[in-house]
């Protein structure tokens, strides 16, 4: 017959196990969201409305990329992450980067790759797109730092510095408490966010050495 201090040290080590079993869960989720090319998927507008089953959010892309030459009905906008094994959004599905990376063996993403930075990565870091333009240093980063450490770092970046609610990489506030967003985030002009097509705010490029 189990003694009362073996059942109450049972019951403790399941509940530390649980506890485990969940930060491991967490803390991979996170790490899906570093997408190939090395944005952080937890800061995407789009990801952000899927998982929050945010209608406010969801209606004001609808509104925004859904006339035009775009046209994209509300299922082109949701979005799981790059890596999550579920939903892309449409920007998403057609990627020469995770196309790349799934072609080569044990290489889920750029920083992985014995060719980093090619050209191909270098352009995309170069389109123009203000959250695009992080990537090659993302990558950079990634590889000094490692993946589970970056992944965390990213999600602090990208969290309210009042209320820690997950903020987009185009809000000039938080969507929650209205506070203005971290210093260290790339500045948003003045006239303006998503004035570029794909969901962004274009800048003039720079130059990157890539590997030939």
């Amino acid at each position: 017959m189990i003694t009362r201090r073996e059942f109450v040290a049972g019951v403790a080590c399941t509940a530390v196990a649980g506890k485990l079993v969940g930060q491991e869960s967490d803390a991979a989720k996170n790490e899906n969201l570093v997408a190939t090319c090395g944005l952080y998927c937890g800061a995407c507008p789009m990801y952000l409305a899927t998982q929050e089953n945010n209608e406010e959010r969801l209606a004001a892309m609808q509104k925004q990329f859904g006339g035009g030459l775009m046209n994209m009905p509300k299922e082109d906008l949701l979005c799981d992450g790059c890596l999550g094994g579920g939903r892309l959004a449409s920007f998403c599905r057609k990627c020469d980067m995770r196309e790349c990376a799934t072609a080569k063996t044990k290489t889920r993403r750029c920083s992985e790759c014995a060719e980093f930075p090619c050209s191909r990565i270098a352009g995309f870091n170069n389109d123009g797109m203000l959250h695009h333009a992080e990537v090659l240093e993302n990558l950079r980063q990634l590889r000094a730092t490692g993946i589970e450490s970056w992944a965390k770092q990213e999600e602090e970046r990208w969290r309210c510095p009042e209320c820690r609610t997950p903020i987009s990489w185009y809000e000039e506030e938080c969507p929650k408490c209205k506070a203005p967003r971290r210093a260290r985030l790339f500045p948003l002009p003045k006239q303006g966010v998503f004035s570029g097509s794909g969901g962004g705010v274009r800048v003039v490029p720079a130059a990157v050495k890539v590997k030939e």
